[in-house]
């Protein structure tokens, strides 16, 4: 994991744009069948693939097809493209007994998930954002415990699966501390399947306001379920790949596994 994370950073870092196979195996000490095997295992892409599709001028391109939300599951090919998880999210409706947080290796960088009797309500990486210092500010007075619960492992797992599916994921329920207009958006970014992108307009638009793309901005920014509520596919409808509360490099690289 940390192998993984640590190249794809320095790849972006350093525009490895065109690195050769060869090149990469020697610089992780693998052979090159060993360093294909790392990247389809975790990303489902072949290395030289993803770095094309990283450094791509259409990246974070909203194609006109994808322009309305409303046409996200419209068949094509004779097949209905869902979304990568089935999420039940609820806002919480009264103080947790009692929190349970665990930390994991991931190759996009350690993860923090956090959950109560109700549901997922954290999942941050830890570099950006310091996962126990903000689980505090939003829950002062819960108490707070260290422990690989059940219903953390299951986001975790579905976080390892996220891009190679390799079992079904059954529902993962959330409970946040939210207002009703942001879990309406993020229920909206929950929807998007896959490779799916959208602009901060288009969601205003489905929730019935064209002058709350602002608002939506901010509800975007505000999501507590990093990659599972997939706010890194919210994007500029010039092209831009905007602002990742946990880092652009990290949206640039999410985007171009997913392309």
């Amino acid at each position: 994991m940390e192998l993984l994370f640590n190249t794809l950073k320095w790849m972006l870092d350093s525009q490895q744009i065109g690195i050769s196979i060869t090149e990469l195996s020697k610089r992780l000490e693998l052979g090159e069948w060993e360093t294909q095997h790392l990247f389809q295992e975790n990303l489902g892409k072949d290395p030289l693939r993803f770095v094309q599709d990283a450094f791509s001028p259409s990246l974070a391109q909203v194609k006109p097809s994808q322009i309305s939300i409303f046409d996200l599951f419209e068949e094509k090919n004779g097949e209905i493209k869902q979304p990568d998880f089935d999420l039940d999210i609820q806002i919480l409706q009264s103080e947790p007994t009692e929190i349970a947080y665990s930390i994991f290796p991931y190759f996009l960088g350690t993860v923090f998930i956090a959950s109560n009797e109700f549901g997922i309500c954290q999942v941050t990486f830890e570099d950006t954002d310091a996962g126990l210092t903000r689980l505090k500010k939003t829950f002062p007075k819960v108490a707070l415990k260290e422990e690989q619960t059940e219903l953390n492992l299951l986001a975790y797992q579905a976080l390892v699966n996220y891009f190679v599916k390799k079992e079904d994921i059954p529902v993962l329920p959330v409970s946040v501390k939210a207002t009703s207009f942001q879990v309406s958006v993020w229920n909206e970014l929950a929807s998007l399947p896959k490779s799916e992108l959208v602009t901060y307009g288009v969601i205003a638009e489905k929730l019935g306001d064209l002058n709350a793309s602002r608002a939506v901005g901010t509800a975007v920014g505000a999501n507590p379920i990093a990659l599972l509520i997939p706010c890194h596919r919210v994007v500029h409808q010039s092209g831009k790949i905007g602002h990742f509360r946990w880092g652009s490099w990290r949206k640039q690289i999410l985007l171009a596994i997913e392309k």
